[in-house]
């Protein structure tokens, strides 16, 4: 029987329970085709001719989801907990399955509102209901309190959560990649940046077009980084500014000029690491912090090729574009030992000086001593 048959069936109905049956089949044929005003109209009728308390709670509910899905946000908010408030786990005709979409439904209202703790605390109470939920929903909501947790800077608890939605969804599913993306997001976080090159790996293999492929490049550069693995960090590095350059705009792309400068350094292809050095600067710079940070990798370079009076004079006048940058004490660690190779002492100690000062933990200032 179809819907329209299901509608004329109603017209010759008296008993109110047989008239809620066909009311809510008729509501869900339109909810499952995607028409929900049609279906709030049923639910409505079917919650004012219910007795039952819970019975109204789960057709408010399902009048909460539907608006939810209209982007009617104000009166998904009010169905959704007046229907939280009337659902009794102890009385009878209460619905697992409704409750747990309520405050499954809730949880992402509240995170599209930015209240995350509310989201939180839905979602956990919709969780302890998720084996009565249907299998999109399952992955959906564990995903979602992956992003709750990630909010609350507690990555631990994001993994557990996105990698058991990773073991829910369809593996042909294109939403995959998201939760792959969050979950390698949570590995680096952690330190655990092997794991997270996997993650961002396994995008990049079983989805082309993934929409995110720039920050992908850009994460799996930044594990690979991590992992010293610098000539890997390259590729992707170079993948990345491909993915760039068509595109008309003025955003600096400086970063992954440095990026890509420091990867060519450290394989100690100086010349090429100088090349895209020149290209960064060619192009916008947000400012002089960052002009001074991709100018400061010509001294670097520079004094690796042992061309130690360009080395200096790249290190001056890096220091007049900005004395305070990331990856400072690489240059002047540089800039000391080049006027160290060119017997100025004084100048030597001045800068060797700068990075105990400034910097002394870390490993470069160390070999001055």
């Amino acid at each position: 029987m179809d819907v329209k048959q299901l509608e004329q069936k109603l017209a010759t109905i008296q008993e109110d329970q047989d008239k809620i049956k066909v009311l809510d089949e008729v509501a869900a044929r339109y909810y499952e085709e995607g028409h929900y005003r049609k279906a709030v109209s049923y639910y409505q009728q079917a919650e004012q001719l219910s007795l039952d308390s819970n019975l109204r709670a789960s057709y408010q509910g399902l009048k909460g989801i539907c608006y939810f899905l209209m982007n009617q946000d104000s009166e998904a908010h009010q169905a959704l907990i007046g229907a939280k408030e009337m659902l009794h786990p102890n009385e009878k005709s209460f619905d697992e399955e409704i409750f747990g979409l309520v405050h499954y439904f809730l949880g992402s209202l509240y995170e599209y509102e930015g209240k995350h703790e509310a989201s939180l605390e839905s979602r956990l109470v919709a969780f302890e209901y998720i084996d009565h939920l249907h299998s999109e929903a399952q992955w959906m909501l564990l995903a979602g309190i992956g992003r709750n947790y990630e909010f609350q800077n507690d990555f631990r608890k994001a993994v557990e959560f996105n990698s058991e939605a990773i073991s829910k969804i369809n593996q042909n599913d294109p939403e995959i990649g998201y939760i792959l993306a969050n979950l390698g997001y949570n590995h680096y976080e952690l330190g655990e940046y092997n794991k997270a090159r996997e993650h961002f790996a396994r995008i990049l293999a079983t989805d082309h077009d993934f929409e995110r492929q720039e920050e992908v490049y850009s994460m799996l550069g930044l594990c690979n980084r991590r992992l010293l693995d610098f000539d890997i960090a390259l590729d992707s590095y170079l993948k990345l500014l491909e993915l760039k350059q068509p595109k008309s705009t003025q955003e600096s792309s400086a970063w992954l000029y440095i990026e890509i400068a420091h990867c060519y350094y450290s394989l100690k292809e100086y010349q090429k690491s100088i090349e895209f050095v020149e290209k960064g600067l060619k192009g916008p710079i947000e400012d002089n912090t960052e002009k001074a940070e991709i100018h400061s990798y010509l001294v670097n370079n520079y004094h690796g090729m042992s061309r130690f009076e360009e080395a200096v004079e790249a290190g001056e006048r890096t220091l007049k574009i900005a004395d305070e940058f990331h990856g400072m004490e690489i240059m002047l660690s540089n800039l000391a030992l080049s006027y160290h190779q060119l017997g100025d002492t004084e100048k030597f100690a001045y800068y060797r000086d700068w990075c105990n000062r400034d910097f002394p933990d870390q490993d470069w200032p160390k070999q001055l001593n």
